[in-house]
């Protein structure tokens, strides 16, 4: 069977030349600059980037999460808008891994933070997606798990800000998806999905051992 050539996310900017001031040196004024890589447009995001999608993006046909259906929390619905955008684009970024359900982000985060911009319970996790520093990282590294589509130049107190840490998570969930149904050897359920977000996820070969 033929095989699909993968998507690169990256693509060569050739070697070109650039003036600088005439010296000893270089009496020409000019050098060549070597080729670099640099990551091709629709596979990464920045803070300015993810604040102008979800200020003109179409929710026409989005597909919102259950209101009201974390009436113990404060704000639990305050965030439906945001949720509902980036569970959108991502599923038409990842749709071939399979779609999320708004729902799931909503009670990751139910579970997370109580839908608090930034509880103070964990000093391992920041915001109101509880998102560590090395997933953070991670989130960033062009070579890392998530290098298909990264984020860049954020910052730790980025986190702090839902309208950041709502599209970071879901991209986040995403890549766990594909982990957990990895470990499990089946498609996850939503529950196993936040397990996996969680860390706490086991594989079914550590399962059938304990059984």
């Amino acid at each position: 069977m033929k095989k699909t050539p993968h998507k690169k996310n990256v693509t060569t900017v050739h070697e070109h030349p650039r003036r600088i001031p005439v010296s000893n040196k270089n009496p020409t004024g000019v050098t060549v600059v070597d080729q670099h890589l640099r990551r091709l447009p629709g596979t990464s995001l920045d803070a300015t980037e993810i604040e102008n999608i979800t200020q003109s993006y179409d929710r026409k046909k989005l597909v919102y999460p259950t209101a009201g259906k974390f009436r113990r929390y404060r704000n639990a619905d305050h965030y439906d808008d945001v949720i509902a955008i980036w569970v959108d684009y991502f599923n038409n970024k990842f749709g071939a891994i399979g779609k999320l359900d708004p729902d799931v982000i909503k009670a990751l985060i139910a579970s997370e933070s109580g839908f608090r911009i930034d509880p103070k319970e964990n000093r391992t996790a920041l915001g109101i997606a509880q998102i560590t520093r090395p997933t953070l990282k991670l989130l960033q590294d062009p070579t890392g798990e998530a290098k298909d589509f990264i984020f860049t130049e954020m910052r730790l107190k980025d986190l702090k800000n839902p309208a950041i840490a709502i599209p970071l998570a879901i991209r986040w969930l995403f890549r766990k998806k594909t982990t957990a149904k990895s470990k499990l050897g089946r498609e996850p359920t939503h529950e196993e999905i936040i397990l996996e977000y969680k860390g706490l996820l086991r594989s079914s070969s550590a399962l059938k051992q304990s059984s």
